[in-house]
């Protein structure tokens, strides 16, 4: 059947999401827990199954083995954002609850001048430059989602995030 499908055939797609796609939602929800991301996960999952059927290979393992591996990494990969974004969320919490409270004019003004310099230094930036470090750090993204999301290969996805964080680095002179 997945060969049908990789062949493009829509309805050997509909077959197969029919014949496991509770088993590919249950996987998912195994690993993330919140229904509502594990249906996220599952329908990343199938797209993936339908972009991805030309590789699946029956010498190296079952159709059902091959379908729940997706979904597991693909829920791995859900994990990690949703934790990592978390991280980011709490360091800067953790930033900002160290900050002393009305310290003066003084510190208003640089905060304003800090925020200016660094927005110049992000104007200064490609647009596609721009675009995936706003995914990446703002987005809670993973490289490999942000590559699906820009529908670009992951290695200009990394160059992009690379020589941005290096060109800011460079304004801003540190």
């Amino acid at each position: 059947m997945i060969r049908r499908v990789a062949s493009g055939d829509r309805t050997a797609f509909a077959e197969l999401y029919d014949r496991f796609g509770a088993r590919v939602y249950g996987m998912a929800l195994r690993v993330v827990v919140d229904p509502k991301l594990a249906e996220d996960v599952a329908q990343e999952a199938w797209l993936a199954i339908w972009d991805s059927s030309g590789s699946f290979d029956a010498d190296k393992g079952s159709a059902p083995g091959w379908l729940l591996a997706i979904a597991h990494r693909r829920a791995v990969d859900a994990v990690r954002s949703v934790d990592a974004s978390r991280r980011r969320a709490d360091a800067a919490a953790d930033r900002d609850a160290a900050r002393p409270v009305g310290g003066g004019a003084d510190e208003g003004v640089i905060a304003d001048d800090e925020r200016r310099e660094v927005m110049e230094c992000l104007g200064t930036l490609s647009e596609r430059q721009r675009q995936a470090l706003d995914l990446a750090y703002f987005g809670g993204m993973t490289q490999k989602e942000i590559a699906r999301r820009l529908d670009t290969g992951l290695p200009a996805v990394k160059s992009r995030i690379r020589d941005g964080l290096i060109a800011l680095r460079r304004c801003l002179g540190e």
